[in-house]
């Protein structure tokens, strides 16, 4: 298979491809956010992950990568696949307790941390003004999480901490390189949620906690199977899970990463008003100074890549919406 910078770049293509991404991404958050005052956070992993497994077999077998299955290295892929877990499952918790616009502003700080782990695990070299994004982001941060205010929300560090470790499942994937190719990362990830879920649902579901926090509260949940219309919940979620990948797939694939990338932002956009109209809530100030230095430290750090003309960046991207 041809790597995607020997394709056609069509960069109108890519961004329409990523405005569709995350267009109906959001509407994942909606729906589990919904469903967090009901099921457990695990049992809703394990179960979009089921639904989804048909819909992105059905997408690997038609870009013809179920033809080119190749894993490259095994231990890379698990670390991918656990840092993705482990970040979507926070990031979950967190969706439980604190706003959407709130909880991906925060999680956007993604490409912060890939700058900073790149130095250790890539020994890439950080100039001056990649480090003064990656302080001004992290101010950025700070502002939205607003630690010791009377308002400060301990999920908002569920967020963060989503932010991290899907910057240690960029890192790997980085590391993978062309040992492996976007479909079988993504079925290997795929299956390692629907096991982990599985199994941190048989450690926890029906476990007694006194605290009456959403999120943990969408942590100690018993399961218990949908009835009835309940299913298209999770039906949906396996659409949506499937037909995202397919555009984000596919934006990378015909347009430059530096191209694409900073319409992955747009995602927040959707964040806010879905928030607005199904929650009733809208970001506070702080959120939004947070948020605007977030924004453009991470473009800055996007631009700083594609300056310096790195191939595996103008491949993969530095976005936090791949393979979501």
């Amino acid at each position: 298979m041809s790597e995607p910078e020997e394709k056609e770049h069509r960069p109108l293509a890519g961004i329409l491809f990523l405005l569709l991404g995350t267009t109906i991404f959001p509407l994942q958050d909606v729906i589990i956010k919904t469903l967090s005052s009901e099921y457990a956070v695990h049992e809703i992993v394990f179960l979009r992950g089921l639904c989804a497994l048909p819909v992105v077999l059905f997408i690997v077998w038609v870009t013809g990568d179920m033809r080119d299955m190749r894993i490259g290295s095994f231990w890379l892929q698990l670390i991918k696949a656990a840092g993705s877990f482990i970040s979507y499952f926070v990031y979950y918790m967190a969706l439980a307790a604190i706003g959407m616009a709130e909880t991906a502003s925060i999680t956007f700080s993604t490409p912060l941390f890939v700058t900073i782990m790149a130095i250790f695990f890539l020994s890439e070299k950080i100039g001056l003004q990649r480090w003064l994004a990656v302080v001004f982001g992290l101010v950025g941060v700070v502002v939205v999480i607003q630690p010791g205010a009377s308002v400060f929300e301990p999920a908002a560090i569920l967020a963060l901490l989503a932010a991290v470790f899907y910057a240690s499942a960029i890192i790997a994937t980085r590391k993978l390189g062309r040992r492996s190719n976007g479909g079988t990362t993504t079925l290997f990830t795929l299956v390692f949620f629907i096991i982990a879920g599985g199994i941190v649902g048989f450690i926890f579901q029906g476990q007694e906690t006194t605290s009456a926090h959403p999120s943990l509260m969408f942590l100690y949940r018993a399961w218990f199977w949908p009835q009835g219309l309940e299913w298209g919940y999770f039906i949906a979620l396996g659409f949506i899970s499937g037909i995202g990948f397919y555009a984000l797939t596919q934006a990378y694939r015909v347009a430059d990463a530096s191209v694409v990338t900073p319409f992955e932002y747009t995602y927040i956009l959707w964040t806010v008003l879905w928030g607005y109209v199904f929650f009733g809530a809208l970001p506070a100030n702080s959120t939004w100074a947070g948020l605007v230095l977030i924004v453009g430290a991470g473009l800055f750090i996007v631009y700083r890549e594609a300056v310096k003309g790195r191939s595996v960046v103008r491949r993969k991207g530095l976005g936090v919406l791949r393979q979501r």
